[in-house]
């Protein structure tokens, strides 16, 4: 962590709503928020231009958790920045989108604080993110209608649209197919605006993604024309931050940023080892045998 004295309890506090409000449900998926909270404050932190009080103003930066399976992180992030609700017809309310009981209400019938980002439902959700996938092609929209809308209304001497997205994926939302073919327009339409967040802890539902999935994802980034960069450790905030310096320097390609980190980050390491003992059974029964039924 930073050496900062605020930064570590501010990334635990984060840390410890998404736990709680996933326990008080008993349904929800508390390893991502755990461990991606580092580089989700980081950003939210210091870089986005966007007013918590105006949460529909025009030339916001857009965030899309394209992994809305760890929602719990976005409806915590909302309550501590206090972002105001607004009605289906954009009027801001005076309230807060978050509240602490909406989150004591996670994921039941009714609440602000729905499993998955539902735009719409919740103020500060910019798209909603259900089937993984759906989000990082949809940032690939937003932002070109944000280049469209700088060439359309800005001025030689008075800008008026020049913001940036962010979208924050996981390894699923990499799987899809609609993410290549997203990540193919983006470079060809040369978004620079355009920042997606890999976060790449090599773990699905079903265990290590290698069951399943063994690109390159950086040679294929790279392949198609995009901006990379990488952070060993997600709890390194400042090389998280100058990862996100390097995607607003770059005027002439999309960024993808990959950050490696350690799913459920600070839990009690015994449920990593039954993990990794449930997946050695599952290998070795794999294994092909021989005539006499032993295993080679």
């Amino acid at each position: 962590m930073s050496s900062n004295d605020l930064e570590t309890p501010s990334v635990n506090t984060i840390r410890t709503l998404c736990m709680d409000a996933i326990q008080a449900a008993n349904s929800g998926h508390p390893g991502t928020p755990m461990e991606i909270v580092p580089v989700a404050y980081t950003l939210w932190q210091r870089f986005p231009r966007f007013d918590p009080a105006d949460p529909i103003w025009p030339n916001r930066d857009r965030f899309v958790l394209s992994e809305g399976h760890a929602s719990a992180l976005l409806w915590s992030l909302l309550h501590l920045t206090g972002v105001q609700a607004v009605d289906p017809d954009y009027e801001v309310l005076g309230r807060p989108a978050v509240t602490l009981d909406d989150l004591r209400t996670f994921r039941q019938l009714g609440s602000r604080c729905p499993g998955h980002p539902e735009y719409r439902w919740t103020s500060g959700v910019e798209t909603t993110t259900g089937r993984l996938g759906q989000g990082v092609a949809t940032s690939v929209g937003m932002a070109i209608a944000g280049l469209w809308l700088a060439a359309r209304y800005n001025r030689d001497d008075f800008t008026v649209f020049d913001f940036d997205v962010y979208a924050m994926a996981g390894d699923g939302c990499m799987m899809e197919g609609i993410s290549s073919e997203a990540a193919s327009l983006a470079a060809h339409q040369r978004l620079s605006n355009l920042c997606w967040i890999y976060d790449s802890n090599r773990v699905t539902i079903e265990g290590h993604t290698d069951i399943a999935f063994a690109e390159d994802v950086v040679a294929w980034f790279i392949g198609y024309g995009w901006n990379v960069t990488a952070v060993a450790d997600a709890n390194d905030l400042d090389a998280v931050a100058r990862a996100l310096h390097t995607f607003k320097s770059e005027n002439e390609r999309p960024t993808l940023f990959v950050v490696h980190g350690h799913i459920g980050y600070g839990r009690r390491s015994r449920t990593l080892r039954r993990r990794t003992a449930r997946r050695a059974e599952w290998r070795a029964s794999r294994r092909p045998s021989d005539s006499s039924g032993c295993r080679n």
